[in-house]
């Protein structure tokens, strides 16, 4: 599908404020099932809806990935929609969050919630890693302070490389569960030769 046609079917899904289900050109990637609140120049933010039918966080996708938004794909949205709003659930809008350049929507991210999930999918659509942005370096890596499943932090820094990375998510069940755990990550060594973008 065209470009401009995904465009378009974003803008218009955040529009009117029904949830669509999204699907990507990454081979094995997860579909999502959720309400569009931000479309950006490089970006659009996602509220997630979960198998349990809840809003359960956030999901950055790139827009060069989206192949479809339309709720045409999901014969269950309706039905969704109708469940969340009796509970009293609504999409939340993050208008704070910069999704026109990958860095900034790291940077805003990071100061809106404690810890985030980075996938780069087109390398392996089943991992993605958890933790605490320490910026970006000048070559474009993200540098990420993780915490594993038993909520364990590391004391140095992976990187990814930011063209890499397809989604990020914020906010989750998942997500907070292991920050309520983990706390706030210690201090760690996160290569100081490689000094992050201002």
């Amino acid at each position: 599908m065209a470009k401009g046609t995904i465009l378009r079917d974003l803008k218009r899904a955040r529009r009117s404020g029904e949830p669509v289900r999204v699907s990507r050109e990454i081979a094995r990637a997860d579909r999502l099932d959720a309400y569009v609140v931000g479309v950006g120049r490089k970006w659009a933010l996602l509220h997630t809806i979960s198998d349990q039918l809840h809003l359960d966080g956030h999901s950055a996708v790139r827009l060069r990935d989206v192949e479809h938004a339309t709720r045409s794909a999901w014969k269950g949205s309706t039905v969704a929609h109708r469940a969340l709003t009796s509970r009293g659930e609504h999409p939340q809008p993050l208008p704070e969050i910069d999704l026109d350049s990958t860095t900034g929507l790291i940077t805003t991210l990071t100061k809106a919630f404690p810890l985030m999930a980075v996938h780069i999918e087109r390398i392996d659509p089943h991992v993605c890693y958890i933790g605490r942005a320490h910026g970006v370096t000048r070559k474009k890596r993200l540098r990420l302070q993780e915490i594993d499943p038993a909520a364990d932090w590391a004391l140095i820094c992976s990187m990814n490389r930011t063209t890499d990375i397809t989604r990020f998510d914020v906010g989750g069940g998942y997500i907070d569960a292991l920050h309520s755990v983990g706390g706030d990550p210690p201090e760690c060594r996160c290569s100081a030769d490689r000094p992050p973008v201002r």
